[in-house]
């Protein structure tokens, strides 16, 4: 069985786009048979989470250069899961990165 995947949403405050982008990632990735765990934060608190929390993905709502991931973790935009804009693409590029880890 594949193992949970954690995922970080970042976004200015840590509050309302991160949660909302969070819950659109892990309904459309529940959708495709993959089980999530999503953390929220800040950019300001993101390093600290990061090194903690040990993410396979990081979504970001604000610009993904603002943040600083652990070597060979992806940085995706939110901004498509927040507008809806393109939503589907970005959920079946994390979709198809996760499943390749299970592959490794």
């Amino acid at each position: 069985m594949a193992e949970m995947y954690r995922v970080l949403a970042v976004c200015g405050a840590g509050l309302a786009t991160s949660t909302h982008v969070a819950k659109t990632l892990q309904n459309g990735l529940e959708q495709r048979g993959i089980e999530t765990q999503i953390r929220t934060c800040s950019v300001a608190e993101s390093n600290g989470v990061m090194f903690q929390y040990k993410p396979h993905v990081i979504l970001a709502t604000v610009s993904v250069n603002s943040i600083q991931p652990p070597e060979g973790t992806p940085v995706y935009s939110g901004v498509p899961l927040l507008t809806g804009v393109g939503s589907a693409k970005v959920l079946d590029e994390i979709a198809a990165y996760l499943t390749e880890l299970d592959k490794k």
